[in-house]
């Protein structure tokens, strides 16, 4: 009877678990491009990245690293797009059990920035305001171009066998789907798709 019961919770747990998953799904909202003079910028904020338990288990010290993936694309009439650059953003937030302070890396080779709280903190791990994407003078003017955004959370690497006991950190991965925002040649702004 042991063993049903134990199968039984098993079976539930797994379940469960799945029901989670599905119903935390990261997304990319709030895209806008604008230009000011030569460089344009990008605007946007990833809804639904931080779920219960990876926010317990940031209150328990284990740091989160997201990437962000961005790809200026060069439209080509009855032909595939052609991607013309590609580069990637890594931002870690890390929270120090003894201090109570939050850290937020931006990986952009800058002193990391201080958060009091975790809503302030996963603001700033989704939030990209006035991000720069391109220069329009290395931008061929007749065609069309476009940015390609795209987030996920960096798994969690334990180190020798730990990931088989560890195994529902694999939970927490997302991954957003790609989102286009137009690159706006012309002077208007840019529009999110």
């Amino acid at each position: 009877m042991t063993k049903k019961r134990l199968v039984f919770v098993l079976i539930l747990c797994l379940a469960l678990g799945s029901v989670t998953i599905a119903e935390a799904k990261a997304r990319i909202e709030g895209t806008t491009c604008s230009r000011n003079g030569q460089v344009f910028s990008v605007q946007f904020h990833v809804v639904e990245a931080f779920t219960p338990d990876m926010e317990r288990a940031i209150l328990s010290g284990i740091p989160h690293t997201f990437i962000y993936h961005f790809e200026i694309m060069r439209i080509v009439p009855a032909w595939p797009n052609i991607r013309i650059h590609h580069w990637q953003v890594r931002r870690s937030l890390r929270y120090d059990t003894l201090k109570k302070t939050y850290t937020v890396d931006f990986g952009d080779g800058n002193r990391p920035k201080q958060a009091d709280s975790l809503d302030e903190a996963k603001k700033m791990m989704t939030e990209f305001v006035d991000y720069p994407v391109a220069v329009s003078t290395s931008l061929d003017r007749s065609f069309n171009y476009y940015v390609r955004i795209k987030a996920q959370l960096d798994p969690v690497k334990w180190p020798l066998m730990l990931d088989k006991i560890f195994f529902f950190v694999t939970m927490w991965d997302f991954e957003t789907d790609w989102v286009q925002i137009n690159l706006p040649l012309d002077g208007a702004q840019g529009d999110g798709r």
